[in-house]
């Protein structure tokens, strides 16, 4: 399955990759996570036929052990409480392999639509360390490389760091040249991000809420500052498949509409 879902991801992103035309310059407001998974397979080895028979286990390397991923159909990609595909669907997938240390390394894609640009895919690399403290402490701080093929001009980094302590959350995101305009950007954004108890959820299990405020700090040449919003039910179906509905909005300031104001939307998305 693992195999299937690396196969559909790449080419996904080569088919887009081929198709993109040379871009003039956008802006973009940027986005991220992922999980990962490490089993081992054992192995037994017969020793030498002059020797009486027995058995050795030991634990065996395989790369798709540590490989993790997705891939998402939604209604709309909205990231920061702004559309990055003018309110159309978009298609997602994203890979991740973890070392047993907790670094990981990421690559997120999805197709985009600006209205000032012809750039038709976002891929994002990403690299990053994600712990647990104790029971109920995780925190992920990682560097992401925002990369629209077609239209490089626009490409950045940005520092990201993301804090759970049970059902709280809370994030600061730094970028020194956001939107490569030469100017910074702050984010920080912080909710709750909890697991519904089955009796308060018309008995249905796995249902997660997440609300969150954010704020987007920009320097003059990025745009201007707002005020995000963000509210979204999660419902695991299954150990692989889950839906989303959400809400975003902002304060009005990057006066964008109607890209920035009410949005609705619904995900379905398999995991690997």
């Amino acid at each position: 399955m693992k195999k299937v879902f690396i196969i559909l991801f790449f080419s996904t992103i080569m088919t887009s990759l081929v198709s993109t035309q040379a871009a003039t310059i956008c802006k973009k407001d940027p986005k991220k996570h992922k999980r990962y998974c490490k089993t081992y397979d054992d192995k037994k080895e017969i020793t030498l036929a002059a020797q009486p028979e027995s058995t050795k286990t030991h634990k065996e390397f395989n790369f798709f052990d540590n490989v993790s991923g997705s891939m998402a159909l939604t209604t709309n990609y909205v990231f920061r409480g702004l559309s990055q595909t003018a309110n159309l669907p978009a298609v997602q997938g994203s890979l991740t392999y973890t070392f047993p240390v907790g670094l990981y390394l990421n690559a997120w894609a999805s197709n985009v639509k600006f209205t000032d640009s012809t750039a038709s895919i976002e891929i994002d690399t990403i690299i990053g360390i994600r712990r647990s403290i104790g029971e109920n402490f995780t925190y992920d701080i990682n560097l992401d490389r925002y990369n629209y093929p077609g239209a490089s001009a626009t490409a950045y980094n940005e520092l990201n760091t993301l804090f759970n302590y049970r059902f709280l959350q809370a994030g600061i995101s730094y970028s020194s040249n956001v939107y490569n305009s030469h100017t910074a950007g702050t984010y920080f954004n912080g909710g709750i991000n909890y697991q519904i108890p089955q009796k308060f959820a018309f008995n249905l299990e796995n249902v997660t809420i997440i609300a969150l405020i954010g704020r987007y700090d920009l320097g003059g040449a990025a745009g201007n500052s707002y005020t995000d919003y963000n509210v979204a039910l999660n419902k695991k179906l299954s150990d692989i498949y889950s839906i989303g509905f959400q809400w975003a909005s902002t304060n009005g300031q990057t006066r964008n509409r109607p890209y920035d104001r009410d949005l609705f939307i619904g995900t379905i998305s398999a995991n690997f």
